[in-house]
């Protein structure tokens, strides 16, 4: 390994420790809803780095960035936990208010916006105890009429950026899997992904988040 690649790793890995000695004192569920409530509070920033570092630094960023996070500190405070890659409409999840441009009001009514969307998928699939973990927005957009889960204390899943998806990957190189299945969408849909983003994205930075 290079030793700019190592010398980032070791950052992450002390970054993730300092990351729970802050946030996550509980261990078990108690933690794991800590966790969630942490990670979940980043505002949703769909920026071209997509690091897990860089989120923990900058205290933002999208869904990739976000659960990556979330995966490390839950296996920090012992539990099984991976990033699974769902393909779905991201419009689909979204609600129109006043406050967005016509642009992305548009795009949201119309849907058809095919990502490849982050998760994390919490517990043994052999156990029989999945829970599936969405931490993308921030409990603020509520109030814009957004479905934000305030109110999980670790029973099932949490509410879902996506409510309807298709696994597509649950790779531990999560960004090297989604730019490849990335790469197979084809030019007209990657452009209208790329458009809404950067739409979402500029809404979210313009608007109270408090």
């Amino acid at each position: 390994m290079p030793t700019s690649d190592a010398a980032h790793e070791a950052a992450y890995r002390a970054a993730i420790r300092d990351f729970v000695d802050c946030h996550v004192p509980a261990r078990g569920t108690l933690g794991v809803v800590q966790a969630y409530r942490a990670v979940q509070a980043f505002p949703y920033r769909s920026v071209a780095d997509r690091r897990p570092l860089t989120a923990l630094r900058n205290k933002e960023g999208a869904c990739t960035a976000k659960h990556m996070v979330l995966r490390d500190v839950l296996r920090a405070i012992g539990e099984t936990a991976v990033v699974e890659i769902v393909e779905g409409d991201f419009a689909s999840g979204l609600p129109v208010h006043d406050s967005m441009s016509p642009a992305l009001q548009a795009m949201i009514r119309e849907g058809g916006v095919t990502d490849m969307h982050c998760r994390v998928r919490l517990g043994d699939p052999q156990a029989g105890s999945v829970r599936h973990l969405d931490a993308t927005f921030p409990p603020a957009l509520v109030r814009f009429g957004f479905t934000v889960d305030r109110d999980w204390w670790g029973d099932g899943d949490t509410a879902q950026a996506i409510p309807k998806v298709t696994v597509r990957s649950q790779d531990e190189d999560v960004l090297a899997e989604k730019e490849r299945l990335l790469s197979y969408l084809d030019e007209d849909t990657t452009a209208r992904r790329k458009e809404f983003l950067r739409l979402l994205t500029e809404w979210l930075a313009s608007v109270d988040m408090h």
